[in-house]
């Protein structure tokens, strides 16, 4: 099976673009939203978070999306690994 790339930046733009907002307002509430569930206590949650493989100390949202939609590409629920 031929590997799909993703393209989490265009993904971005597409959804700034339908939402009628800035690429940098997007971008910027989902880093809130991944900021909100870094910071979740649950062992599991944090477990989940650190399977996600980013450059940095913490994934990007491009990062992020690129993990999520591989899995869901693959028909694997990244929420259940």
């Amino acid at each position: 099976m031929k590997e799909k790339k993703i393209d989490a930046e265009r993904a971005i733009q597409m959804i700034a673009l339908r939402e009628g907002k800035s690429v940098k307002y997007i971008r910027d509430h989902i880093k809130i939203a991944m900021l909100a569930g870094m910071c979740n206590p649950d062992p599991a949650v944090q477990e989940r978070w650190k399977k996600i493989p980013c450059k940095g100390e913490v994934p990007t949202p491009e990062e992020v999306i690129t993990y999520i939609a591989t899995h869901v590409d693959a028909g694997i629920n990244p929420f259940e690994l």
